[in-house]
């Protein structure tokens, strides 16, 4: 019996999930500038060929992983309502999803990470990423100056800088880490 149209479109997203799950691995394990066409291909368990017809690059993987990942976290974690203002509540679920992301899903992150410590990898997706992170940024300064922060754009880095430090030591020590006591500190840090 032939397939149907829906049934090679799910054949074609079943596959492509296959190259970017095998590609988050290899670029977890070897880094992106040691990780090739071919270690994807064969992680994923496919023929070079078929990899090339889902993706042009391994630019082109890589983007759609960072994109991907950071669409995750800003749409379905953390979504944020353009006709509302953050609220404590919003702070709240930042950092508590912020955390428990990094805990769930390390591999992701591992490559957050890495790719933001290669200045020639970063170039490649940095623009895309600011643009989708950009409207949570200005809400951050907007809850902070709210709240009376004398400099509400200097309280955002720093907030945000302590969630990557934190969240940086959550993926290098999922175990021991003190997750839900650092959260505890986070809110009454930061929800004002």
């Amino acid at each position: 019996m032939p397939r149907t149209k829906e049934q090679f479109e799910e054949i074609r997203k079943s596959s492509r999930q296959k190259i970017l799950d095998a590609a988050l691995e290899v670029f977890a394990k070897q880094g992106y500038n040691s990780a090739t066409v071919d270690a994807i291909a064969k992680t994923a368990r496919i023929s070079k060929g078929l990899m090339y017809n889902y993706f042009k690059s391994k630019d082109e993987v890589l983007n759609e992983l960072m994109i991907g990942m950071m669409d995750a976290l800003m749409c379905e974690y953390m979504p944020l309502k353009p006709d509302k203002k953050f609220t404590k509540d919003d702070i709240i679920n930042f950092i508590t999803v912020g955390i428990d992301l990094v805990l769930q899903k390390p591999h992701y992150w591992k490559l957050y990470f890495s790719v933001f410590v290669q200045p020639e990898v970063m170039v490649k997706v940095f623009d895309k990423m600011m643009k989708m992170g950009q409207p949570y940024l200005v809400a951050m300064i907007e809850y902070f100056k709210e709240k009376g922060v004398e400099n509400p754009e200097v309280m955002m880095r720093y907030f945000s800088a302590v969630m990557d430090g934190i969240q940086f030591h959550c993926m290098i020590d999922p175990k021991s880490f003190p997750a839900e006591d650092v959260k505890k500190l986070l809110i009454k840090q930061f929800v004002l």
